[in-house]
């Protein structure tokens, strides 16, 4: 990748690009708080350019029918066939390093707030922030319950007006079947709802909305009115990895975003995320990772 700003795509970007040259019968549908796309045929050259980084705002769940995908994930080097489920968080970098001549997805893109309405007492684990990004081979029967879930919110959207608690019933519904398959798909336990999981999740929230700015647990500890050693005991007995490796990952992961896409120097960067000068950036960001920032931007 060069420095290239990022470019947030939208969906109403995105069908503004399909709408030159896709029938409005295929075009996505966009409802309050969610956006369906069904028949995605051969769509992917005509929102994006290869070799072209992007921000993709809203959670998205999707499943390459036909096809084979080459792209880079959250700077990881990922590859896709056809039969895999799909996850993206919320602010996902993406960028197709082989755009796929011929291919099929289907899939909905979801609004943060949204999985508050559709999951009140939790988000399933693959939703809490812990995963960036995942992409799940299916088997078969994985396959015929999500295809017959994406044709039946179709039909459900198709028939206006709509039945809107029909339609978010369905979305539900899938996430929790690309739960299913990610929980197995990652060797994790199924789990059951506890206090310990509740204080994790919303313990990753926080570190997804602050940790630009926020790098210490004391800060995570006193929003969730906790001691800084429960609050720890409780991510590592949870998750398995302390909880500042947690925020670690965090800074890094959005310091490598901005060397690798951005336009900023180093000294900018270090001041946007929140360090006290660019000396302590440079040895924290080679702590973390090996090399310094000007040397991973370079690399």
């Amino acid at each position: 990748m060069n420095n290239q700003t990022i470019e947030t795509l939208t969906m109403e970007e995105i069908r503004s690009r399909l709408s030159v040259h896709v029938a409005e019968h295929d075009m996505p549908i966009t409802e309050d708080g969610f956006t369906m796309l069904y028949n995605g045929r051969n769509t992917f050259g005509l929102a994006v350019v290869a070799h072209c980084p992007y921000r993709l705002p809203g959670i998205r769940i999707g499943l390459l029918k036909k096809g084979e995908i080459k792209a880079t994930l959250n700077l990881l080097e990922r590859s896709a066939q056809s039969g895999t489920l799909g996850y993206f968080c919320d602010g996902t970098i993406f960028q197709f390093d082989q755009i796929p001549l011929e291919s099929e997805v289907e899939g909905v893109v979801i609004e943060p707030w949204l999985m508050d309405e559709l999951f009140p007492q939790g988000v399933p684990t693959m939703f809490n922030g812990q995963a960036k990004d995942a992409l799940m081979p299916a088997n078969d029967r994985d396959i015929a319950k999500v295809e017959s879930l994406y044709e039946s919110l179709m039909l459900v959207l198709r028939d206006r007006p709509y039945n809107r608690q029909a339609a978010l019933a369905i979305i539900t519904a899938l996430c929790y079947v690309y739960n299913e398959c990610y929980v197995r798909a990652t060797e994790h336990p199924a789990e059951s709802p506890s206090r310990q999981r509740v204080v994790f999740d919303r313990f990753i929230a926080l570190v997804n909305e602050h940790a630009k700015s926020e790098h210490n647990l004391a800060f995570y500890a006193d929003k969730l009115c906790l001691s800084q050693r429960y609050l720890s005991r409780v991510v590592w007995q949870t998750s398995g990895v302390y909880a500042k490796e947690w925020i670690d990952r965090a800074v890094i992961t959005e310091a490598k975003v901005m060397l690798r896409h951005g336009q900023l120097t180093v000294a900018a960067i270090s001041e946007a995320l929140n360090f006290p000068n660019p000396s302590f950036f440079n040895k924290y960001f080679k702590r973390q990772t090996g090399q310094t920032p000007l040397a991973f931007r370079n690399g």
